[in-house]
């Protein structure tokens, strides 16, 4: 059992808070799976069909082991494997996050939210699809963390109530999903206290070029229609290593490395905020951004 195994042992029914009952909370979970709802997401009907299937349609995220009872997720142990992974490849220890506040970005139903609870002061998720963000934030409550939870995209933490806010900022498996990943890391970086770190972990291409390949939101899964809701696009751009690299240091941090893990064919990247930076506003999508 790796170590990020061992500390998600600790989410399990017997460890609830004691006005939570074993019966209630499963029943709240279970009750989610597999439907869909597009008008709590704030969607209409005529919207439906450009817009993603995980938005739509509740899917639990990580495999969880509550004790009692089990439940898959799409991305199965993920979670625990990219966490150790990135713990390896920049020499983080667990040790580094005991006095921290962590930002945890793209939190879906929130494993890796408790991951980082088990090993922070206090951790903050932010996740846009309310759904997901509301199921987080019942576990965080059900297991007393000292969390709070966002339902927003990350583009609303341009915010100055979250400006220096935050020691540490994992951002693993989002950063492809979105239209503005040079405003996004912007807005991290300035989400970050001084000296303050960020990683980040990304589905992307070997390459030793600075090269981005888009792809957009309409492809399908050959084996799947939309009215399956087994759309497979809804990624924006994948990077090669480098290319992350230059909007890192285009966002202000340094102290950049990255790694590309064959073994997931996953790209995983570190940088430092070692001071508050102007950015170049020319062509910014926000250009009044601190």
């Amino acid at each position: 059992m790796g170590v990020a195994s061992f500390l998600f042992e600790k989410f399990k029914v017997e460890n609830l808070v004691t006005n939570v009952y074993e019966t209630e909370f499963k029943r709240f979970l279970m009750d989610k799976i597999d439907k869909v709802d597009f008008i709590a997401e704030g969607y209409s009907e005529e919207e439906l069909e450009n817009q993603r299937d995980l938005s739509i349609k509740f899917h639990w995220g990580h495999n969880h082991d509550f004790g009692s009872f089990k439940l898959n997720g799409r991305m199965g142990n993920r979670h625990l494997e990219l966490f150790e992974k990135s713990l390896a490849f920049f020499l983080i220890t667990l040790d580094s996050f005991s006095e921290k506040h962590i930002l945890d970005v793209g939190c879906w139903t929130g494993g890796t939210t408790l991951l980082l609870g088990a090993v922070s002061k206090e951790v903050t998720a932010v996740e846009e699809v309310k759904k997901y963000a509301s199921t987080t934030r019942y576990l965080t409550q059900s297991f007393g963390m000292n969390a709070q939870v966002i339902d927003s995209s990350l583009y609303a933490l341009n915010d100055l109530k979250y400006y220096d806010s935050f020691d540490r900022i994992y951002f693993p498996g989002v950063i492809y999903h979105l239209s503005d990943p040079v405003l996004a890391l912007r807005i991290l970086f300035n989400c970050l206290s001084i000296g303050g770190d960020i990683l980040i972990e990304t589905a992307g291409f070997e390459s030793d070029k600075a090269l981005c390949r888009f792809e957009g939101n309409y492809a399908y899964h050959a084996n799947g229609t939309r009215e399956e809701l087994n759309r497979g696009g809804w990624n924006y751009f994948m990077l090669s290593g480098p290319a992350l690299e230059r909007m890192m240091k285009e966002a202000g941090f340094v102290e950049i490395r990255y790694k590309w893990d064959k073994s997931s064919n996953r790209l995983f990247a570190y940088g430092t905020k070692e001071a508050q930076v102007g950015i170049c506003k020319a062509g910014l999508s926000v250009p009044e951004i601190r």
